[in-house]
C-alpha cells in the first residue's frame, strides 16, 4: 500500500521559489517570532489561523486528505493570481462574506457559506480556463473534487494552447 501525506497548510506563505524551474513547498508558517521576554507564541486572532485555506471536511471533522490539499491549492492559486494583495486575500474575501466575527463563530459561519456554495471570486484578469480549474478545486464533496493529476493535465493543456 502506498501512502501520501497531506500537507495541511498549503498557502502562498509556504511556497519558496528556488528558481524558474523549481518551487518548494514547506511549512514556514510554523515558525513564529517569540518575543524575548516570552517563552511561547499565542494565537490571538483569526488572522493567525489558516481556516480560510481549509476545505469543509477539515473545518467540520478536522480530517485532512490529499483532496483537502487540492482545495488549499485552489486557494493558493487564487492568492498567486491576486499577487497576494491583502485587500483581496482569501481571509479578507471570506470575512466580507461572513461579516464581523471571531473565534469558533468564524469557522461556523465559514462552513455555512461554503455549504451554500459561496467561493472566492474570479481574480481580475484571470483567464476563464484557469478560473474553471480553480473552481474544480473547491467542489464541496472531497470525493468529487479534482485531483492533482487532473490539474497537471489541465495546466499542460493550457500551456500547449499558448
Amino acid at each position: 500500500m502506498e501512502y501520501c501525506n497531506a500537507h495541511r497548510d498549503l498557502a502562498a506563505r509556504n511556497v519558496l521559489v528556488e528558481n524558474e524551474q523549481r518551487v518548494k513547498i514547506g511549512d514556514f508558517g510554523l515558525t513564529k517570532a517569540i518575543e524575548t521576554d516570552k517563552e511561547y507564541y499565542k494565537v490571538n486572532d483569526d488572522r493567525d489561523s489558516p481556516v480560510f485555506w481549509y476545505a469543509p471536511e477539515c473545518l467540520l471533522q478536522s480530517k485532512f486528505y490529499i483532496a483537502s490539499d487540492v482545495w488549499s491549492f485552489g486557494v493558493t492559486l487564487y492568492e498567486l493570481l491576486t499577487y497576494c494583495d491583502s485587500e483581496c486575500s482569501p481571509m479578507a474575501e471570506f470575512l466580507n462574506m461572513i461579516g464581523p466575527t471571531q473565534g469558533q463563530m468564524t469557522v461556523t459561519r465559514l462552513v455555512r457559506i461554503l455549504a451554500e456554495g459561496k467561493r472566492l471570486p474570479c481574480p481580475k484578469n484571470c483567464p476563464e480556463e484557469v478560473n474553471q480549474l480553480m473552481r474544480k478545486c473547491w467542489v464541496q464533496d472531497p470525493g468529487e473534487r479534482t485531483t492533482f493529476h487532473n490539474l497537471i493535465q489541465g495546466f499542460e493543456t493550457l500551456i500547449t494552447k499558448l
